[in-house]
């Protein structure tokens, strides 16, 4: 029985193995920490690094609306970076907030102004949003809660779960890409911000 076992493991693992081979796609399992995007023309549009971010409008969970020009350098409530944040509110998006709140903010506090916003995309309604916001501690916290109902921020941004994007005061794009451990948030805040 054990050979019978042994014998369809290994058939079974050559099959994978030819499919994968057949589909072109063993480059992709090969771990690299190049940055495999698209060269960038400058003064263009889109959700890449060095590229301008089109200006949105979405509600936040207690109902505002939030324009991201507002907060850019000649808006009416201007900020040094916006950072946006794609969660779920699963145990790994809630990981990466709690360390954007615990760890960044405080590191950051007092070095201009910085609007952190959570990015839902999952809720659907600002009032499924906001009970997420609240069940989850976020609820008068220094997140602003973006309710992206309609998924238009996360095409815009090309997002997905633990997606961290900040954009500077003039709407370009410094950062878009997996959170992971935050490193790539820090070094671009500590770049950016006085």
């Amino acid at each position: 029985m054990y050979f019978v076992n042994g014998w369809l493991k290994a058939a079974l693992l050559g099959l994978a193995a030819i499919s994968l081979l057949g589909c072109d796609i063993s480059d992709d399992l090969i771990a690299s920490d190049e940055d495999k995007r698209p060269a960038v023309t400058a003064g263009s549009s889109g959700y890449l690094p060095g590229q301008r971010a089109a200006d949105f409008s979405v509600v936040d969970s207690l109902g505002d609306e939030f324009v991201l020009s507002d907060h850019l350098a000649a808006g009416r409530a201007p900020a040094d970076v916006v950072v946006l944040y794609f969660t779920m509110w699963c145990p790994i998006c809630l990981a990466h907030s709690d360390h954007i709140y615990s760890q960044v903010m405080p590191r950051f506090q007092g070095r201009g102004t910085v609007v952190y916003a959570l990015v839902d995309y999952v809720s659907g309604s600002v009032s499924a949003s906001r009970a997420s916001e609240v069940a989850n501690g976020y609820a008068g916290s220094d997140f602003v809660t973006l309710v992206d109902a309609h998924l238009a921020l996360l095409d815009q941004f090309n997002g997905a779960m633990g997606t961290v994007v900040v954009i500077d005061s003039d709407g370009t794009i410094l950062l878009n890409e997996d959170y992971r451990t935050g490193a790539a948030l820090m070094q671009t805040l500590d770049q950016q911000l006085p």
